[in-house]
């Protein structure tokens, strides 16, 4: 019986520590924009996601900048401009810049997403500092499909004299996690290794 009870509690708390490991996992705290124009050095300004919308691809989500028009993205948009004939309509990407105010962030997100955006870059005005754009209307937040961040005002003056098609740039969103996976394996398999440990001790 003692065995046995070993043997569940060892069980019971392995689970349970995975459990925590899998829940505990964060989102990501950060993320960045890369700029990237003829031979000229890339760019990159700090961002952070917003906590709606689809999450930003572990490996980024590149595409090129158009500014919204609207420039506040409040009313429904233009489509992005014609792409020349040298780029792939099928693969290639457009990247919305979009003014904050007037409306909330996820009908602004929405409005790009209709317009055929697939992700938003949403910036301050005349201020550099920067948030997680929350949802405003559960029922508009379930529409969104496509990622979007938020950054500076300091970040969106430089970006707009990149914008196609003007300029044939690429902007890449890529997500920074707070904490590697790592992080937490380590204490998980800590933990299991002692259970086996003390089970082997007791077994014996």
């Amino acid at each position: 019986m003692l065995h046995l009870g070993v043997w569940c509690f060892g069980t019971h708390l392995s689970a349970l520590t995975l459990i925590l490991c899998t829940v505990l996992v964060p989102p990501p705290a950060h993320a960045y924009i890369y700029v990237n124009y003829k031979n000229m050095s890339s760019m990159l300004f700090e961002d952070l996601p917003a906590l709606f919308g689809a999450p930003l691809p572990a490996s980024g989500l590149t595409g090129l900048l158009v500014s919204s028009q609207p420039a506040n993205g409040c009313a429904p948009m233009s489509p992005p401009p014609p792409l020349p004939s040298s780029f792939d309509a099928n693969t290639t990407k457009f990247v919305a810049l979009i003014k904050r105010y007037v409306c909330n962030f996820d009908i602004k997100v929405l409005h790009a997403q209709q317009a055929g955006y697939s992700a938003a870059i949403i910036h301050n005005m005349y201020s550099n500092t920067l948030l997680n754009m929350n949802y405003s209307n559960d029922t508009i937040a379930e529409q969104i499909d496509i990622p979007s961040v938020f950054t500076s005002y300091y970040a969106s003056e430089n970006l707009r004299t990149y914008l196609f098609p003007e300029h044939v740039v690429f902007v890449t969103l890529k997500p920074e996690f707070a904490f590697p996976l790592s992080y937490y394996l380590i204490p998980f398999t800590g933990v299991v290794g002692m259970i086996i440990i003390v089970m082997c001790v007791i077994l014996v």
